[in-house]
């Protein structure tokens, strides 16, 4: 898909409600799994300078992976990236705070102003803007993202593979949108429950015989 025509397409997080959620965190070595930690997602809808925006705050735990702490602010009309913060094991390792033409990056001491030219989206608030498309089969979509952490541009593309049933809760099994997305060169898959605007699912190979998978039990 060329990327003015994707980028034209108008992506607003007005649909999505206020909720928190469990996950649990899986790693998968040739078809065997180990449960290493758990992860908690809390969405709110909070107001920033006299903009209605949407907080998502992401807490992973795990013994193995490490602990993180991570805040993504966005406008909630546009989905345009208002802040993302990260914290590794309590310390504040990223602070990106975004203007309409620019991002500001204070990584650990020292400072950076990054110029953007058109529209972003912070590659961290993709988990939002997942649950808000208008998925169906053969819907793709291809956005232009910024990392804060890599401080870096990444060409983001999304496109739907096919529906699958995901367990959501005890024995409550729904249809879901598998959609296949890649930050650059790194692929990820998400399973998007389109009725209650939920993310079930995500998988990721990160290396030989080795999935990393976030899931809700």
């Amino acid at each position: 898909m060329e990327k003015s025509k994707a980028q034209s397409m108008k992506i607003s997080a007005e649909a999505l409600v206020e909720t928190e959620d469990v996950k649990d965190i899986y790693l998968v070595e040739n078809g065997i799994e180990t449960k290493v930690g758990s992860t908690t997602e809390k969405i709110r809808f909070v107001r920033i300078n006299g903009r209605e925006a949407i907080e998502r705050v992401q807490t992973l735990n795990s013994g193995i992976i490490g602990n993180r702490k991570s805040i993504t602010v966005m406008e909630k009309a546009t989905c345009k990236p208002i802040s993302f913060t990260d914290y590794v094991n309590g310390s504040q390792l990223v602070k990106a705070e975004y203007s309409d033409e620019e991002v500001h990056i204070a990584i650990k001491d020292s400072e950076k102003t990054i110029k953007l030219n058109g529209y972003y989206v912070d590659t961290f608030s993709v988990e939002l803007i997942l649950r808000v498309l208008p998925l169906k089969p053969g819907f793709s979509l291809q956005m232009n993202g910024f990392n804060a952490t890599l401080e870096t541009e990444v060409d983001i593309h999304i496109q739907v593979v096919e529906s699958e049933l995901v367990i959501r809760g005890f024995d409550e099994f729904v249809d879901t949108w598998k959609v296949k997305t890649y930050f650059g060169e790194i692929l990820q898959y998400y399973w998007i429950d389109p009725v209650n605007k939920e993310l079930l699912k995500q998988s990721s190979q990160i290396g030989d015989g080795l999935i990393l998978e976030f899931r809700r039990e």
